[in-house]
């Protein structure tokens, strides 16, 4: 493989001046420059990009780790930290994780090795002590409350939306919800912000069915038998681009067993609700992205809000 000393070899010229050819500074005459370049054209050599990131100690790229893109809210996002990237001189490199810790581990090990100058952790199932331990090695922004002087956050406050949006529902009359989500787990934000929003309004005495692993319309029409099996629902919670999936399974258990279906019907005629509160992704995509590149660490929080239907 060709070199910059075989070029200097060649050209008569020093691998300082080839190597300033290269990089475009001004300080090469004429002369040198173009005998150089031509010995670079006849020998059809690319200068080695790893190796120049290395030797300028960046490589221009922001690291995202992102458990899948099968979600809306997660594609928004991804809009809004490409459309801030193109105003930058960075790239971005897109770290599925599927909420797998080794996985999630890898990428923070990537990120001390300089395969990326900064991270941006949209979710995660690692602890937060394990990535802020990282931070010494780039910013890292995670889009959730923190509390580590070491890490930045960027979050969406949409527990008071979606406190209002559960008193909402409870004046129209529901009491029997199922809130359907892709993970029932303490580490996902989303998960505690609706349980927290839900319990201030219903309390203890209404608990809601939890319905969990839904993330693509598959998902979601695999688990319409799991609600088939609470006859007392009157309102499912759920995201609306699950809700045709959905839908098209309970029409055929309606079928199959008429005379069980009840309450169901309803569901039918407009008792499957999203939440009416706005998300902000593409925003929160576009902050997170412009505050991983900031030196200084701070929190910045959007607010969501309630949409009256």
């Amino acid at each position: 493989m060709t070199n910059i000393r075989e070029i200097a070899e060649l050209s008569g010229y020093s691998v300082s001046s080839v190597s300033r050819v290269l990089n475009n500074p001004p300080y090469v005459s004429d002369e040198a420059r173009e005998k150089i370049l031509q010995i670079v054209r006849e020998l059809d050599y690319t200068p080695n990009l790893v190796a120049k990131e290395l030797s300028l100690g960046n490589t221009y790229k922001v690291g995202v780790v992102i458990p899948h893109v099968r979600h809306t809210y997660f594609t928004k996002l991804i809009n809004g930290m490409l459309d801030q990237a193109q105003r930058s001189a960075y790239n971005l490199l897109l770290l599925p994780s599927q909420y797998d810790k080794e996985l999630e581990l890898q990428y923070l090990e990537q990120l001390r090795g300089q395969a990326f100058d900064h991270l941006i952790f949209t979710s995660r199932s690692i602890g937060l002590e394990t990535i802020a331990s990282y931070a010494k090695y780039g910013n890292i922004v995670c889009l959730e409350t923190v509390n580590h002087s070491q890490l930045s956050s960027v979050y969406v406050d949409r527990k008071p939306a979606c406190r209002e949006a559960f008193r909402w529902l409870k004046e129209l009359g529901y009491q029997h919800l199922a809130l359907v989500f892709t993970r029932k787990d303490k580490r996902s934000s989303t998960y505690r912000m609706v349980r927290e929003a839900y319990d201030e309004v219903y309390g203890s005495e209404h608990e809601p069915v939890i319905i969990e692993g839904v993330t693509i319309e598959e998902d979601a029409y695999q688990k319409a038998q799991e609600l088939w099996n609470h006859p007392e629902i009157d309102c499912i919670q759920m995201e609306m681009t699950w809700q045709q999936a959905l839908c098209r399974l309970m029409k055929k258990l309606e079928n199959s067993s008429p005379s069980s279906w009840g309450k169901k019907t309803c569901w039918l005629d407009g008792s499957w609700v999203s939440l009416p509160y706005t998300t902000k992704s593409y925003q929160l995509g576009q902050e997170s992205f412009e505050q991983v590149l900031s030196e200084e660490k701070k929190t910045i929080v959007l607010k969501s809000e309630f949409i009256q239907r």
